[in-house]
């Protein structure tokens, strides 16, 4: 399973690139779904000018495109299906809702902090775990909660996977609490999932923290999932 992740990691388009800013910052957008443009600041290294400049350049070009989804949220970032044809990633155009966009810009910041930790080139999104495991056909690093009709596994997929050095780390933004059955199941999914070694819920204070740590301690999952209130990197 590793291995899986480890090529995917190393056929990323763009992951290493550098000479040419546009076609990273398009990859950049694609590989997380949406972006802001602190986001694209920080992860390109770049001042509000030049990101701003760079991203018109991209949008008049019809690689990304501007969401205002929410008036309470910056403007988000979004690759085109023809962006991401041109950077080369097999993702779908991101579809995105309004009570979603919390969670997403959550799930970006995260991803910063765990590529300054522990290297870019070695932190998958969602999105790219997804097309992975279409082409492996079995998870490399998600939680098996039941079987779809066909017979298939049915599976949860964490927000972001890190390979370490130790194995496969799984990563929940976990934003809203579920139903504590539904939670539970996952949290038993992630304590049985062998292709991961480590699980770390990221929550706030409050509900959904408090609802996490009594799924782990009901399922007996201390051992492999743990609950946070920030990643500590």
């Amino acid at each position: 399973m590793e291995k899986a992740l480890k090529e995917a990691l190393l056929q990323r388009p763009g992951a290493t690139a550098g000479e040419d800013r546009d076609r990273d910052l398009v990859c950049y957008v694609g590989r997380h779904g949406v972006a802001t443009i602190p986001d694209v600041m920080k992860a390109m290294g770049v001042g509000r000018t030049v990101a701003y400049d760079r991203t018109a350049v991209c949008v008049e070009a019809g690689l990304l495109e501007r969401l205002e989804i929410l008036r309470s949220e910056p403007t988000l970032l979004r690759a085109t299906r023809e962006g991401l044809r041109y950077v080369g990633l097999g993702l779908p155009r991101a579809e995105v809702s309004p009570g979603a966009v919390t969670h997403w810009l959550r799930c970006v910041s995260t991803a910063h902090v765990l590529c300054g930790h522990f290297g870019a080139d070695r932190v998958l999104t969602e999105r790219e775990l997804a097309q992975v495991e279409l082409i492996e056909g079995e998870p490399v690093a998600s939680a098996i909660v039941g079987a779809l009709p066909n017979g298939e596994p049915r599976l949860h997929r964490p927000d972001l996977a890190v390979l370490m050095d130790s194995g496969v780390l799984a990563i929940e933004v976990e934003l809203s609490t579920k139903a504590p059955a539904r939670l539970a199941k996952i949290v038993r999914s992630w304590r049985d999932a062998k292709c991961v070694s480590e699980v770390h819920y990221v929550c706030p204070a409050g509900p959904t923290r408090r609802a996490v740590k009594k799924a782990i301690s009901k399922t007996e999952a201390g051992a492999k999932v743990q609950v946070l209130d920030k990643v500590p990197w």
